[in-house]
């Protein structure tokens, strides 16, 4: 399947850019059909992801040398001082192949807001087929869940749990917070294990589930280390693509569909280098309009989380405990379940910045109060024309009152979890954080502005709607506006980013879509 440079010569009837969670399914399914010839490229490698874990508990994401190392701004300024890390996936496998291995689904109400801008096809009801047929689901029988799928999904047993996770459940329940065993299945609040896509302790990525069954396909091709510059339109139809392979050999690949699949961040920002945008923008930095699409790279959100790290009293967990295990939701004030609650545990204390060496402990715990369905957005836009320049991220987030409201709630609930018997009596110091600073609502609103970071779930920046929606940028079946040829389908496309770690979701939205390009 792997293929050198000679092989991107001639003609593909779908080329997919970006091998990650959405583009290695899509390229599977698309390839079962034996007489399309499918181009699958990718930036990074297949032995990247690998290359760079070193042996480490499930969920501890790669953080070094298999991603898209940019940097965003947490503000609404693009120049602004408040800056944070934001990796992005670049492997064969793409996020899917770095991230914690956290496997939720959406949840209803995230597709009513699917369906409010794209349409019926995008319902629970719809869509909750295609969550049953990605999964091979080893605890859960029963409808609403799968057996067969190629993305094996566990949970850990409440008896395999250490200390440290009973005692935040047991903490839990004390909050008023009910057993939610099923947390893909219960819309609902409560305190459950975390799903995880993995198998025998190993994170199973699109590329292991999708692309190794497919390897010995003849129509499938996938190029490694090609960094795409930008979509070739004539007439203002797609026609391919323009590329670097190898970091060195300028490369054209001509196709009768054009993908993109490259993620939140590098979508927008390959339409922007080929002139699909905002007119106004492109101009801006240098770029002839192509298609005037204002809503290309707009609209990014992300969720926000406040963090309470702390070191264990003792030695709870062993080398390979698993860092998620479990996690709750609740209801806010305003009746939606918007807040969310999540337990790490054997942290390596020197992959957290700053804080790592104020805990000085070489493992660490932390709980984090994360606002599930922010209102604040951001953006990805370019600072100028050159296809090496990194797009400037901008979060903006919390900066709506709601999501500072909602994230003081989130922060105190998760703080008197940290507080109760018998969680308390594990955390033997936490940093920062203390019972004056969460109950002073002044202080709270400051130490949420100063410490709230993002989780790296961006979503949203090419998102779906209508024709008459001016910031719409693709229709309900991921086809850009006045682009013919064209498609992205990944985490771009949503509304807004979901009440979940967004991996499952944006399987299931290349398996829907896959169906639509048969």
């Amino acid at each position: 399947m792997t293929a050198g440079l000679d092989a991107l010569d001639g003609w593909w009837d779908d080329v997919i850019v970006g091998a990650g969670s959405s583009g290695a399914v899509l390229a599977s399914r698309l390839s079962e059909q034996p007489g399309r010839r499918v181009l699958l490229v990718e930036a990074g490698s297949a032995q990247a992801a690998g290359a760079h874990a070193p042996p480490s508990p499930l969920g501890r994401p790669v953080l070094t040398g298999a991603n898209w190392d940019y940097e965003a701004s947490l503000g609404t300024d693009a120049d602004g001082d408040r800056r944070y890390p934001y990796p992005v996936g670049k492997a064969v496998g793409g996020s899917s192949a770095v991230n914690g291995a956290i496997a939720l689904r959406g949840l209803p109400a995230d597709f009513e807001e699917w369906s409010a801008a794209g349409g019926p096809d995008w319902t629970w009801d719809r869509v909750l087929p295609y969550f049953v047929r990605i999964e091979a689901d080893a605890d859960i029988i029963g409808q609403g869940h799968g057996r067969g799928g190629p993305i094996p999904i566990r949970r850990p047993a409440r008896s395999r749990l250490g200390a440290v996770p009973q005692a935040f459940v047991t903490a839990c329940h004390a909050a008023g917070l009910p057993d939610l065993y099923d947390l893909n299945g219960s819309p609902g609040p409560g305190v459950g294990p975390v799903p995880s896509n993995s198998a025998g302790g190993r994170r199973v990525s699109t590329a292991d589930a999708y692309l190794t069954p497919a390897c010995d396909r003849p129509n499938l091709v996938l190029r490694e280390r090609c960094h795409v510059l930008r979509v070739l339109v004539e007439r203002g139809r797609a026609v391919g693509l323009e590329g670097v392979v190898d970091g060195r050999r300028s490369c054209r690949i001509r196709a009768g569909q054009v993908t993109l699949s490259a993620g939140a961040i590098n979508t927008p920002a390959i339409l922007q280098r080929s002139g699909i945008g905002s007119a106004g923008q492109l101009r801006s930095v240098g770029i002839d309009p192509v298609a005037d699409v204002p809503g290309v790279g707009e609209n990014l959100s992300d969720h926000p989380a406040v963090t309470i790290w702390g070191v264990p009293a003792t030695a709870s967990w062993t080398a390979d405990c698993p860092l998620h295990q479990v996690m709750a939701r609740a209801l806010a004030s305003n009746g939606r379940l918007d807040l969310g609650v999540f337990l790490a545990t054997n942290v390596a204390g020197a992959d957290i910045p700053v804080i790592g060496r104020a805990l000085g402990a070489e493992t660490v715990m932390s709980v984090s109060a994360v606002l599930l369905a922010p209102a604040s957005r951001g953006s990805v836009r370019l600072r100028d024309s050159s296809p090496q320049a990194k797009p400037a991220v901008t979060l903006g987030l919390a900066s709506e009152r709601a999501d500072i409201d909602e994230l003081m709630e989130a922060t105190r609930l998760a703080w008197s979890i940290v507080r109760r018997t018998p969680l308390a009596g594990l955390v033997g110091r936490i940093v920062i954080w203390t019972d004056r600073m969460v109950s002073d609502s002044a202080l709270l609103k400051t130490a949420i502005a100063r410490f709230a970071c993002p989780l790296w779930h961006a979503a949203g920046t090419a998102r779906m709607g209508p024709v008459t929606d001016p910031m719409a940028v693709v229709d309900a079946r991921c086809r850009v506006h006045s682009v013919p040829g064209l498609h992205v389908v990944d985490a771009s496309v949503m509304p807004s980013v979901l009440r979940a770690t967004p991996n499952l979701s944006c399987i299931m939205l290349a398996e829907r879509v896959a169906e639509w390009m048969a």
